[in-house]
């Protein structure tokens, strides 16, 4: 990943827009939360978190969950370079059985779901009793691999750019509390 310079970012920054503010992002983790509680009561799942975006949705939704669960992480991608590829490259694998486990992948955005599809057709092939996946975005458009879905999200959003909360630009920006896009030209 190509570093960027202060004044780049800065620069990126001041001709952005807030489009989903921290705290419309905080009650989006609260109701995810208590979808996610409600369902995983009992059973004891084991949560994956889909690196690096996935990080601080599930940093954030953690401290709200109330049921019994183990965390692992796994780190799989298609982009090389901020360009996409239809090979999936796994970073890190999980180091754990999943056959006949509950399973829930957190992740911080369903774009177009080629990624996130053949992580979970993957771990399907070990035979977990399920596995669902839970986002903190999605993105609105027409472009969406066919026949997979996620089951949990937190707020729709446009089909832009979006960086803040797990979702970076160009590497840098994943921390910011709400989710911000370039402002698009009148």
């Amino acid at each position: 990943m190509t570093q960027i310079s202060n004044q780049e970012i800065e620069k990126t920054l001041r001709n952005s827009e807030c489009l989903i503010s921290s705290i419309e992002v905080a009650a989006a983790y609260e109701r995810l939360a208590a979808q996610l509680n409600l369902h995983y009561a009992g059973l004891n799942p084991i949560v994956m978190v889909v690196m690096n975006g996935g990080l601080i949705p599930a940093g954030q939704l953690l401290t709200h969950l109330t049921f019994y669960h183990r965390m692992h992480y796994i780190h799989a991608s298609r982009y090389r370079d901020n360009e996409g590829t239809n090979e999936l490259d796994w970073k890190f694998k999980p180091d754990v059985s999943i056959e006949g486990e509950h399973v829930l992948l957190i992740d911080d955005i369903f774009d177009e779901g080629i990624t996130l599809k053949a992580v979970v057709e993957q771990l399907g092939k070990e035979k977990p009793l399920s596995i669902e996946c839970c986002v903190l975005l999605n993105k609105e458009h027409d472009r969406k691999v066919a026949d997979f879905d996620v089951d949990f999200v937190g707020i729709n959003v446009a089909d832009r750019y979006v960086y803040g909360c797990g979702m970076d630009f160009h590497g840098y920006l994943r921390h910011l509390p709400g989710i911000y896009a370039i402002k698009e030209e009148a």
